[in-house]
């Protein structure tokens, strides 16, 4: 292997080998092992030769530090087996740091990352399409086309966060001209992530979709026609999207229902944990989850230990009558009172030092994918825990450490030629 990598250029070897990873946590979650692996043996070898440096930053460090914070709370934990479990599903917050703390000498090139994530998702919207058609023939109704029912392998939020991350690939690709002056591609490209993101029918999604496209608008406003007519639009785009958001066909009626619930949780919120229900909503599940979760870590702020969130929760919703839902084994349904509940405030610390620095670089490289990639996973996280199914963490953890080395490369560069 050694000779065959001296005749063909390291670098390319070693961006295939992470655009495998990229292809494989889309569309064969299960076997992203063996990308995994093949990356790693790749920098081995890459290491051997020379080709690859250390360069450790503060992403990874805190990264490592967060998984060390799992792994002191296993000896709190009065559930070992689910414990370890957790451990192994957080892996990729060891794997990746270590992964990209070898980068190449050269500047990192994404685009065949990038081209990956484009395969990605065409092969599960083309999927996600068929499945559809399917049950349309058998139900003949056009739910048959959203959430679960078009996203079939991934849960609707995480393949929600995918086609996003697809829409900012692409304009990335359009700027940087990545296949030329063909503007079709990137408008193909285009259509078929923000057609996964509408299908997928994740409110959060939806929502901060509204936010990237607005913000396009907003910028080639100013571009085109100076700050008087940008600022004039700043004022007229919110109400627009309000407008637009609150009065689409499905995402109307999520609204509210969301806002019923939330304004009977306001007035009571014991009382509205512990009224009798016989069917719980989506929406109520998370405020009763949110509630109890909140409440264990205000009793027990330094966290209960990994592997026992789902005693501790299951306890608290059995004292306020909760029986159904205490038999579903639900998590907080919110990434930050996930951690807070099981490795308390110093791993809640971590975790948001992590998306407000990441953020902050993409900031200070001017570097707008990096901003709302951060902006997706920090916004996401109020309603789901994203790092806590392999969808989520893997997907997550690697473009963040990937993002974090490019622009440090670039920075490299800069320094050297100043």
């Amino acid at each position: 292997m050694l000779s065959g990598i001296n005749k063909i250029k390291y670098h390319k070897i070693y961006e295939l080998s992470l655009a495998l990873i990229a292809f494989f946590m889309l569309v064969f979650p299960k076997l992203i092992l063996i990308s995994i692996l093949f990356n790693l043996l790749v920098s081995f070898l890459g290491i051997i030769k020379r080709k690859l440096v250390f360069e450790i930053n503060l992403i990874n460090i805190l990264l490592v530090v967060l998984y060390l914070v799992y792994v002191i709370g296993l000896i709190f934990t009065n559930h070992f087996d689910i414990a370890a479990k957790c451990l192994e599903y957080k892996l990729s917050l060891l794997v990746f740091p270590i992964i990209f703390s070898f980068g190449l000498k050269t500047i990192l090139s994404i685009k065949n990352v990038c081209v990956g994530v484009f395969l990605g998702i065409i092969i599960l919207v083309v999927l996600g399409l068929i499945n559809s058609i399917f049950l349309y023939i058998n139900l003949n109704t056009f739910d048959s086309f959203l959430s679960v029912n078009f996203s079939y392998i991934h849960h609707p939020t995480y393949f929600s966060s995918f086609t996003f991350l697809g829409m900012l690939l692409v304009q990335y690709a359009k700027k940087e001209e990545w296949f030329g002056q063909k503007k079709w591609i990137y408008i193909l490209l285009f259509i078929i992530m923000l057609l996964g993101q509408c299908l997928s029918f994740s409110l959060a999604g939806v929502l901060i979709l509204f936010i990237y496209l607005a913000f396009l608008f907003l910028k080639n406003i100013l571009k085109s026609f100076g700050r008087r007519v940008f600022l004039i639009f700043s004022i007229i785009i919110p109400f627009s999207i309000g407008i637009i958001f609150f009065n689409l066909p499905g995402l109307k009626l999520q609204v509210e229902t969301s806002k019923k619930y939330l304004v009977e949780y306001l007035n009571d919120p014991i009382a509205f944990i512990e009224q009798d229900q016989t069917y719980i909503q989506g929406d109520e599940t998370r405020l009763i989850m949110w509630t109890v979760a909140f409440l264990e870590f205000v009793d027990n702020p330094m966290g209960s230990g990994t592997g026992n969130i789902y005693h501790r929760l299951n306890s608290r919703l059995l004292e306020y009558g909760q029986v159904q839902l205490a038999s579903k084994n639900y998590n907080p349904h919110n990434q930050y009172l996930q951690i807070a509940v099981e490795v308390g405030f110093f791993g809640l610390i971590i975790f948001l030092s992590i998306i407000i620095y990441f953020i902050f670089l993409g900031i200070q490289f001017k570097n707008i994918v990096m901003v709302f990639f951060g902006l997706n996973l920090a916004f996401n996280s109020f309603f789901e825990s994203m790092l806590e199914r392999q969808s989520g963490i893997v997907f997550f953890t690697f473009w963040i450490c990937l993002f974090t080395l490019m622009v440090f490369k670039e920075k490299s560069k800069l320094n050297h030629y100043s």
